[in-house]
């Protein structure tokens, strides 16, 4: 099907401190703190939980496969109390906890996020690579394309406005 735009290939980068910001927004208990910290190759979850205790922790995360309009994030290593190694069923204390809108724990110790919760209706495209970077994450957008946005038309009017745009295009 075509669209208004297509692209081949996309790169885009994802800002660290805004997923940081988000990563707040959707913390849940028994998670008290958590900060995403990116280095060139390794992400580190560090943050805080109460059960009974608090109880510092450290996820490890070197590897962010893609997959379709999803993307899988193995949490392969968790560390409590600045370096004690935790077994993995202690990832069942998220499990209930995650939102299920925007993310969802499949075993073994698999965080599963969808694109969808980041791309509008209008965008049709699949994640072919996502690797860490310092600061963020850089991100391949497979083949893929967007129409105008809910409103838009080709001659830069809103269906509901009766005076043109003066503005640019809408960025998509």
């Amino acid at each position: 099907m075509k669209h208004f735009v297509e692209w081949d290939s996309l790169e885009v980068r994802v800002n660290g401190d805004k997923l940081n910001t988000l990563a707040q927004a959707l913390r849940v208990p028994p998670v008290e703190r958590i900060h995403l910290h990116f280095e060139n190759g390794r992400l580190r979850v560090i943050g805080s939980l109460q059960k009974f205790v608090n109880v510092p922790f450290e996820v490890e995360i070197r590897e962010i496969a893609a997959e379709g309009r999803s993307v899988r994030v193995p949490l392969r290593s968790l560390s409590a109390f600045g370096g004690i190694p935790l077994p993995r069923f202690l990832f069942m204390l998220i499990r209930g906890h995650v939102p299920a809108d925007f993310v969802r724990y499949e075993e073994p110790a698999t965080l599963v996020v969808s694109l969808d919760r980041f791309l509008p209706d209008f965008v049709k495209s699949e994640v072919q690579r996502v690797w860490i970077i310092d600061g963020g994450l850089a991100v391949t957008l497979g083949r893929g394309g967007a129409d105008l946005g809910p409103g838009d038309n080709a001659s830069g009017t809103d269906s509901n406005r009766t005076e043109p745009s003066s503005g640019p295009p809408p960025v998509l």
